[in-house]
C-alpha cells in the first residue's frame, strides 16, 4: 500500500522515517570516527601526510586541536541519540506507558546497533582505507559546529580542573616535534624514500616508548668500583672503549658518579695515580625511572647537560643505563663507529630462511623483522620472551616453535640467553638489523 502524499499525516510519517534514517547514519558515522581515531597508527598518519591535500590539512588540524574535535564527535553522538529517541516517540506515540516503553526499547535497539555494534565491527575491518574521507567529513562538521565545540571544550577544561583533574593546556595527540615532522612530510612534494619513511616512523614511535625498552640492562653495564686499583681502571677503560663509565660504591645499586675516561689521561701524563673520587666529584649521576618516556628523558639529559642516565626500578635499585646515543639511535637507527665493527649485528641472515639473533634484540624490532606480533607483558627482549615462553632459562640446543618460527638456543649460561637461531619458512629476507 503506497502512502497518500496528499495526506499531511502520511507526509509527516515519511519525514519522520527519513529523519530516523539520517540520525542513524549520523550515529553510525560518529562512532566510526571515534573508533578510527582511537586506532589511528603511525603508518596511517604517515600515509595521509605523504599524500598531502585536504585530508592532510584535516589531519594536521585534528592533531593540533584534539579537544575541539573530541567535542565535535560528542555533539554528533548526543544529537543522534536524542534525535532517535524523539523520532521513535513521535512514530509510536507517547500517550501511554506501553507506547513509551515500545519507543524506548525500539530506540535503544537502534542506538546499540548504530552507535556500538555495527560501527565498531566496521571500524575494526578495512576502515583504514577510508581515513582520508573520514577526516575530510569530520573537518566540515567541525567547522559547522565550531562555536559550540569551543564553548564545550572550555567548559570541559574548567570542569576537569574543578574536580581535581590535571589538564595540559597545550595537550596534543603528539608532541610538537612529531607534529613538525608530520608537517614536513605533508609539505614535501616528493614521495619519501624508505629510509626517510623509517626515520619518521621511528619519531612517531618515540612518545610511546619508555626508558626500560631501550636501556642497557644492569647485567650488561660496564661499571667501576670506587675503590678499584689503577691497573683495573685502565684495563676496563681500554676494553670497554667507553668515554664515560658509571662508578659505584659497594654495589651497582649505589652509583655515586660517572667517570670521564679522558680525565684519566691527565693523571697518566703527570705520572700520578688515578684518583677516581676527584674525577667524579663534578660528574654526579643522573637518575631516571625505568617508566620515564624516552622523549622526556632526552629533553632532561639535554637540559642538565648529561650524557648518561642511570635507570632505577621502583625499589630504587639500578635497572640499567641509557645514553644520549641510545636515544638518538631510536630515531636514526644503529650508529656504528670504528669501535663497533667487531660487534655482531642484532639479526643477521646466515642461510635460506635462517637467522642468527642477539637475545637482547627488542621485541618490537624482532616483530618488524619477521612480520609477526609477539606481545608479552613486561618483556622487552627476544631472550625475555623465550624465558617467559619456556618458563626457565633454556640450555644450549633447546628448540621450540612459536608464531610460525623455530627458535634454537645457540649461546646461553645458567642465568640468561645470549644468542639464538631463528628459522622461518615465511621469509625471503636478506637484510640485517
Amino acid at each position: 500500500m503506497t502512502p497518500n502524499l496528499d495526506d499531511p499525516s502520511s507526509i509527516l510519517q515519511i519525514s519522520q522515517v527519513v529523519s530516523l534514517v539520517l540520525l542513524s547514519i549520523i550515529a553510525f558515522f560518529s562512532s566510526v570516527v571515534d573508533t578510527t581515531l582511537k586506532r589511528l597508527t603511525k603508518n596511517d598518519i604517515l600515509e595521509v601526510a605523504e599524500a598531502g591535500g585536504r585530508a592532510y590539512h584535516s589531519l594536521r588540524s585534528l592533531l593540533q586541536k584534539p579537544r575541539q574535535y573530541i567535542a565535535t564527535i560528542a555533539i554528533l553522538k548526543c544529537v543522534s541519540i536524542l534525535g532517535i529517541v524523539f523520532v521513535f516517540m513521535l512514530l509510536v506515540g507517547f500517550d501511554s506507558w506501553k507506547t513509551c516503553a515500545i519507543s524506548l526499547i525500539a530506540s535503544g535497539l537502534v542506538i546499540i546497533l548504530f552507535t556500538e555494534l555495527i560501527p565498531r565491527n566496521y571500524a575494526l575491518g578495512s576502515v583504514s582505507k577510508s581515513i582520508p574521507q573520514i577526516l575530510l567529513i569530520l573537518r566540515v562538521i567541525y567547522v559547522i559546529f565550531f562555536p559550540l565545540t569551543v564553548i564545550l571544550s572550555v567548559l570541559a577544561y574548567f570542569g576537569t580542573r574543578a574536580i581535581g583533574g590535571i589538564v595540559d593546556s597545550d595537550h596534543q595527540f603528539v608532541s610538537s616535534e612529531v607534529l613538525q615532522a608530520i608537517e614536513n612530510v605533508g609539505d614535501s612534494s616528493e614521495i619519501l624514500e624508505p629510509d626517510e619513511r623509517e626515520m619518521i616512523s621511528r619519531i612517531l614511535d618515540l612518545p610511546d616508548k619508555v626508558t626500560r625498552e631501550i636501556m642497557i640492562a644492569r647485567t650488561d653495564m660496564v661499571c667501576l668500583d670506587v675503590s678499584s686499583e689503577q691497573e683495573e681502571i685502565l684495563q676496563i677503560a681500554i676494553e670497554s672503549r667507553h668515554s664515560r663509565i658509571p662508578v659505584y660504591e659497594e654495589n651497582v645499586d649505589h652509583v655515586i658518579g660517572v667517570l670521564p675516561v679522558k680525565g684519566i689521561l691527565d693523571y697518566l701524563a703527570e705520572d700520578q695515580p688515578v684518583d677516581i673520587k676527584s674525577l667524579i666529584a663534578n660528574h654526579p649521576p643522573f637518575f631516571a625511572p625505568e617508566t620515564k618516556k624516552i622523549w622526556d628523558l632526552f629533553q632532561d639529559l639535554q637540559a642538565n647537560k648529561q650524557h648518561i642516565a642511570i635507570v632505577v626500578d621502583e625499589y630504587g635499585g639500578t635497572a640499567g643505563m641509557v645514553t644520549l646515543e641510545d636515544i638518538i639511535e631510536e630515531v636514526v637507527g644503529e650508529i656504528q663507529d670504528e669501535y663497533d665493527l667487531d660487534e655482531q649485528m642484532e639479526c643477521t641472515q646466515v642461510g635460506d630462511h635462517l637467522f642468527s639473533v642477539d637475545a637482547r634484540m627488542g621485541v618490537d624490532d624482532f616483530n618488524t623483522q619477521f612480520g609477526i606480533e609477539i606481545e608479552v607483558e613486561n618483556v622487552d627482549t627476544v631472550g625475555g620472551f623465550i624465558v617467559n615462553h619456556l618458563g626457565e632459562v633454556p640450555v644450549i640446543g633447546t628448540d621450540f616453535s612459536s608464531h610460525n618460527l623455530t627458535f634454537t638456543i645457540l649461546e646461553a649460561d645458567n642465568r640468561r640467553i645470549h644468542r639464538i637461531q631463528v628459522e622461518s619458512s615465511r621469509l625471503d629476507n636478506s637484510e640485517s638489523v
